[in-house]
């Protein structure tokens, strides 16, 4: 006789609802959750956003001091300068500042300036925590991931570095997807574009173009997505009516904000970014430049442990690949194991989408130590040649990977379970998993990583034998390298131990906390507050280790008076020598790092400055022409450039110069062979190319005077003429007027950096051809006689720019009040949900 199998029913846990929670109303829940997040700024940024200190950072300081000519002309003449003045011998000023003359809805901001960076970060807490509930998440696990977006380490770091800018595109970032889940997945597809539209606009307008840029990747990734699933669906073709509807609002947001990207994409060929003037076939950065910052592969476990390779360079800790490093991209060790939540359990088909997202950025990241895969992408993917500093790409890996958490979180929230031993094993691997990787890194810690940055021990001997004036080969400095890295590693090897340890600390406890929620040991909400909390200390704690104090100063003290502060006597003896002159010259700040550094631009024009995107030929110059002939300064190029005077520490006895001002505080050298701002060659004669013409001027006794270059080939009728005099009557960032007398036909220079996309000339009210003289100048030819020469800068890309961009901005906004209005009469919940899609 067969034996019946006593049946078993199954061990079913408790009730799974969050207790409490559930009971409270959806919109009270929101409430306390976007209440949650909107004070969480003040634990980290509180000095700032309601205490007494601000930030402005070295960045923040250069930008100061490179846009004061900008403001200068705005309270002058009320209007936009166009051309910066005090850099790089000038140069267009909207690569450095930029008054929009469309308003909008994102000027609300410049009202909560001085609580930066609270502002930036509401909009971007709100905006993921609307997005992550548009993915259909619990709000827990919403809040969960709106804090893992805008408190990972890589936060502080850009608003403590002043990058304000990227610190607003990141903000934007999830009110595109927000946008795009509206367009794509609901009925109410005219509001959907409208806000699509809308946050586009504003992410643009946001003015970090590489941000954007990298972002579109994850974008394109989800429309890959989305058309395999319309496909399998059998609905391709209205799948296509919404990507054409996805297109046109793009196009109405780059539209709306055609007023700086077309300057922007006008310039693009003339700066860095566009290649060097004199590789013709060269369309984007040098790759080496474009490679720096690169991402080592160990490198990446920063991820999950911020000090294993030393965090930050601040404190000579870091010893990765890069030459520096400001801080790490840390997601939480707590992320880390719902990551693996997610990955292991959650259904969504859209996990794939930020999986393969946050793969390829990483990547991506790894640049020159990756280097075929990223060739491949900056030879031949459109724009990807354009940014450099691969490490920022991480933005996109972090991003993704919390949402990623996110998701894990929502399965542990909200998927039913049957019983808590099929639970428990659903989360067997991922809590093996995140355990082991802290164990495996604790035990390379203790046995197989060398905390050596490469070339270090060298650059220490280096400096070591220059402070006390011995060779470098002296044994004695060897010793003193050698006992200063022991005691430099034994620190780092600390802190990646003290950091594994720590990540094993909130792995445990969150662990605990999950089986505890799972087996019902513990209120269920208890467990997700405890969760949260224990991310909140965990992200904090490290970002706030990456904020220097350096960066902040009194809140008292304006950007003027910090930039007053830096004056010093000799600053005041310029501005005295240039007061009444016709026109400005230009200084040569050698004592102050004079192609990175903007400080002296604050106080009178440089030929140096500090910007990424300097006019090409400007640069090709600083790299071929500037130093060189017997006392290592090209002085016929000084002389041609206006340099009336340079700043030194000592007097070098530099022929044609002579000392002018000498106090502790620096010597001034007045330059005796300067030319004016107008001058006449004796001769000109042709250069074949921008080569060409480079080499000419790089030349140990180039004379300007004598003999100059012109980029043109048939030259027009040119005679010395000794006698011919001009007269400045205007000169300001858009408009240079003078009178001209001469006795014969001929060019004549004007010393004024050559940039052909917008300056105009006029010579007795007729338009006539700008050349590109000396590589670097304008020239204009004019026939015998007196003359009127007028110089405008008024491009089509400012003046027909902002008309575009006032029309499709009202536009857009119509567009979007039109789509809430219809939105009305529409079914509140008309979504739609692509297939395998519920996260």
């Amino acid at each position: 006789m067969a034996s019946r199998k006593k049946s078993r029913k199954p061990d079913r846990s408790p009730s799974r609802p969050l207790s409490a929670w559930d009971n409270i109303p959806k919109k009270y829940q929101h409430l306390i959750c976007l209440g949650f997040l909107l004070i969480m700024p003040l634990f980290q940024y509180g000095d700032v956003i309601i205490g007494d200190q601000r930030f402005f950072s070295p960045d923040i300081v250069q930008w100061r001091a490179s846009a004061e000519s900008i403001i200068e002309h705005r309270e002058t003449y009320g209007e936009e300068p166009l051309w910066s003045e005090n850099m790089f011998s000038g140069m267009p000023a909207f690569i450095v500042s930029y008054m929009r003359s469309v308003p909008h809805v994102d000027q609300v901001f410049t009202w909560l300036a001085p609580i930066f960076p609270a502002a930036a970060l509401w909009v971007m807490l709100i905006g993921v925590y609307l997005f992550l509930l548009r993915l259909k998440l619990h709000p827990l696990a919403a809040t969960i991931g709106a804090l893992l977006i805008a408190f990972t380490t890589y936060m502080p770091i850009i608003v403590g570095a002043g990058h304000n800018a990227k610190v607003y595109a990141l903000a934007f970032i999830p009110w595109m997807f927000y946008g795009y889940m509206m367009l794509t997945r609901s009925s109410k597809t005219l509001l959907g574009l409208g806000i699509f539209a809308l946050a586009t606009t504003l992410e643009l307008r946001a003015g970090h173009p590489q941000v954007t840029y990298f972002f579109l990747y994850l974008f394109a990734f989800w429309w890959i997505y989305d058309t395999w699933q319309a496909h399998k669906a059998q609905k391709l073709p209205s799948w296509l009516k919404k990507t054409g509807l996805i297109a046109a609002a793009g196009l109405l947001a780059l539209a709306a904000n055609i007023q700086p990207y077309w300057s922007i994409y006008e310039y693009s060929p003339y700066s860095i970014r566009g290649g060097s003037a004199i590789a013709e076939t060269q369309s984007g950065l040098d790759l080496d430049y474009a490679m720096a910052w690169s991402h080592g592969w160990f490198e990446l476990t920063t991820l999950a442990v911020p000090g294993i390779q030393g965090g930050s360079s601040s404190d000579n800790l870091y010893w990765g690949p890069k030459v520096m490093t400001s801080g790490p991209h840390y997601l939480g060790a707590i992320a880390v194991l719902l990551i693996l939540i997610a990955l292991f359990n959650v259904k969504s088909g859209l996990k794939w989408v930020f999986l393969s997202g946050a793969i390829l950025s990483m990547l991506f990241a790894l640049g020159e130590n990756f280097l075929g895969f990223n060739k491949l992408f900056f030879d031949y993917m459109p724009l990807f040649n354009k940014f450099r500093a691969p490490e920022k790409w991480l933005m996109v890996t972090t991003f993704s990977f919390n949402v990623l958490a996110a998701m894990g979180a929502n399965w542990l929230f909200t998927s039913e379970k049957e019983n808590t031993a099929a639970s428990l094993r659903k989360i067997d691997w991922p809590a093996g998993l995140a355990v082991a990787i802290g164990v495996i890194l604790l035990i390379l810690a203790g046995s197989s990583l060398s905390y050596d940055k490469p070339g270090e021990r060298q650059q220490i001997a280096q400096q070591v034998a220059q402070q006390n004036q011995v060779s470098a080969d002296d044994p004695r400095v060897m010793e003193v390298a050698n006992n200063f890295l022991a005691e430099i590693r034994a620190e780092r090897e600390s802190l990646a131990q003290s950091d594994i340890l720590r990540y094993l600390f909130f792995v445990g406890i969150g662990i605990i906390l999950i089986g505890a929620f799972i087996l019902a040991k513990i209120p269920a909400f208890v467990a997700a507050a405890a969760i949260i909390l224990l991310l909140a200390i965990d992200l904090i704690g490290v970002g706030n280790r990456y904020i220097p104090d350096s960066s902040k100063i009194d809140a008292s003290i304006n950007q003027t008076d910090f930039m007053e502060r830096q004056r010093s006597g000799y600053h005041d003896f310029i501005q005295q020598q240039m007061s009444g002159m016709d026109y400005p010259y230009r200084v040569f700040p050698i004592d102050q790092n004079p192609f990175n550094n903007a400080i002296p631009s604050y106080f009178y024009p440089s030929v140096g400055g500090y910007t990424g995107a300097k006019m090409s030929r400007y640069q090709d110059a600083i790299d071929n022409a500037f130093f060189g002939g017997p006392a290592g300064i090209n002085f016929g190029l000084l002389d041609m450039l206006n340099v009336r005077y340079m700043t030194v520490r000592q007097d070098y006895g530099l022929p044609g110069y002579e000392v002018i001002y000498q106090q502790s505080d620096g010597i001034v050298l007045e330059n005796r062979n300067v030319l004016p701002k107008v001058f006449f060659p004796e001769s000109v004669r042709s250069a074949s190319s921008p080569a060409a013409s480079l080499d000419f001027i790089s030349a140990g006794r180039f004379d300007a005077l004598s003999e100059s270059v012109l980029e043109k080939e048939n030259l027009l009728e040119h005679s010395a003429d000794s006698g011919a005099e001009f007269l400045i009557t205007t000169y300001n960032a858009r408009n240079i007027h003078f009178t001209v007398n001469k006795n014969e036909a001929g060019y004549i220079a004007i010393s004024e950096m050559y940039y052909p996309a917008g300056w105009t000339a006029t010579v007795n009210g007729e338009e006539t051809d700008i050349f590109a003289m000396n590589f670097l100048l304008r020239g204009i030819h004019l026939p015998a006689g007196e003359h009127e020469v007028q110089l405008e800068f008024a491009p089509a890309s400012h003046t027909v720019g902002s008309a575009l961009s006032w029309l499709f901005n009202l536009f857009i906004l119509g567009l979007l009040g039109f789509g809430f209005y219809k939105s009305r009469s529409l079914p509140a919940n008309g979504e739609e949900k692509p297939e395998s899609e519920s996260a």
